[in-house]
């Protein structure tokens, strides 16, 4: 009797330092990312370092888009249909460097061109934008489609201490936007390197993985209008993100919009650990399907998980606001820390959120996905027509109701989803 339970705590320990090392490995990733644009607005003319900032953003925005969602149907495809391993990498593969190459390069460049019109300047940020594009070859979304997250961790520590090491060294030597770019390809080259030598020698049956003919399935699901919906739906999650700034600097006016994305910038900064959660568990949502008995009862205890985990770190933001505005932005908007209080309670939202929307993908419904986020962007604006008079407040007001209406729609489409699962299973 004590060997099951043995060999399920053995389990969940495993998992959890799997969790631990891949979320420890992607704040890694985010801090060295903070500390090379730190380091490029101390060693850069201002103004340079205004278009690093902007290069970052906008390549990492497109180039994403450009990607079609091809690396989250490679996740899904991998978990459900482990046999086809060797196939779905080849293919998500292709289609992740010719999308990018066709649809997010170009559309990186056009917008890098508009953001400057000195050539030297340009000729800088287009090589920012082409050291993105190791990232595409890497194969770190294969090692979470296994369930070697912690291996993907892994790979992005080494890129964190690739881009803190090398930023170490152009604080104090200096640097251009040339040498910039190539401090962002050798972090993308060796995560990219790092990660396909871990899926190669540290998972011992990808060497011998045999190599099958696609099936239906697969050439259906990676199909470039199939994934169409997801890339919808990432943009809008994008927008979802930032509606209300740009919906504030209409109504209200720049100040009022500066005043609302200080505080949110900082919950947004607390908001990536509910999509490092989702990312490591996404292979499980894809197998938990609802036409088994008990699929319904782990997506349960995944949102339930994901929302006290959310409450933990809203309950922190609270009792920390001022202070952590203090520390980040000192006096400089004080309106901030009040802000930052009425906002952290999305934290826990978000967290929801992010569990809901992944597990929709993951289910292969990329365009509920899109839906639901869609009608969440709605409804923040409705809010701000109806309470445009209230002030900055109504921004609040708007993000809430952007999340209560997202929440209600994953939960109303997964219900479907699950209801839908008996019928399926017969046929």
């Amino acid at each position: 009797m004590l060997k099951p339970c043995h060999a399920g705590s053995e389990y969940l320990i495993k998992k959890a330092l799997g969790a631990a090392q891949f979320a420890a490995g992607d704040v890694l990733w985010k801090v060295a990312n903070i500390v090379l644009l730190a380091v490029a607005s101390r060693v850069l003319p201002q103004e340079e370092a205004a278009l690093v900032v902007l290069s970052q953003t906008a390549s990492m925005i497109l180039l994403s888009l450009g990607d079609l969602g091809f690396r989250s149907a490679g996740i899904r495809l991998i978990a459900v249909e482990n046999e086809q391993r060797a196939n779905v990498m080849r293919e998500v593969f292709l289609r992740r460097l010719v999308s990018v190459l066709v649809l997010g390069l170009p559309a990186a460049m056009i917008c890098v061109a508009m953001v400057t019109d000195n050539v030297r300047a340009f000729l800088g940020l287009a090589l920012i934008v082409l050291a993105y594009l190791p990232y595409f070859a890497a194969s770190d979304w294969v090692l979470l489609a296994i369930g070697r997250g912690g291996l993907a961790g892994l790979a992005r520590a080494a890129y964190a201490v690739v881009i803190l090491s090398l930023s170490g060294l152009a604080y104090l030597v200096g640097a251009d936007l040339i040498l910039f770019a190539l401090i962002v390809a050798c972090g993308y080259g060796v995560f990219a390197c790092v990660s396909a030598l871990l899926l190669k020698y540290g998972v011992k049956e990808a060497a011998s993985l045999p190599d099958r003919p696609g099936s239906i399935a697969v050439k259906n699901e990676l199909a470039w209008g199939a994934s169409l919906a997801l890339a919808i739906a990432f943009t809008l999650n994008t927008l979802f993100h930032s509606v209300e700034i740009l919906l504030a600097g209409f109504f209200l006016g720049e100040e009022a919009s500066a005043a609302f994305a200080a505080p949110f910038r900082l919950v947004f900064s607390i908001y990536a650990i509910g999509w490092i959660l989702s990312q490591y568990f996404s292979p499980h949502f894809a197998r938990y399907s609802p036409a088994r008995g008990d699929g319904s009862r782990y997506w349960l205890i995944f949102v339930f998980g994901f929302l006290a985990f959310g409450l933990v770190a809203a309950a922190i933001a609270f009792l920390g606001a001022q202070w952590l505005v203090t520390l980040v932005y000192g006096e400089a908007f004080e309106q901030a820390g009040a802000m930052l209080r009425l906002l952290s309670p999305t934290i826990a939202l978000d967290a929801v959120v992010a569990c809901l929307g992944t597990l929709l993908v993951m289910q292969n419904k990329g365009k509920t996905s899109a839906v639901t986020i869609g009608l969440g962007c709605l409804a923040s604006i409705a809010v701000f027509l109806l309470f445009k008079g209230s002030g900055l407040v109504v921004a609040v007001y708007a993000k809430y109701a952007a999340y209560i209406t997202l929440v209600l729609g994953q939960l109303f489409c997964l219900l479907i989803l699950g209801r839908a699962a008996p019928s399926t299973e017969q046929d």
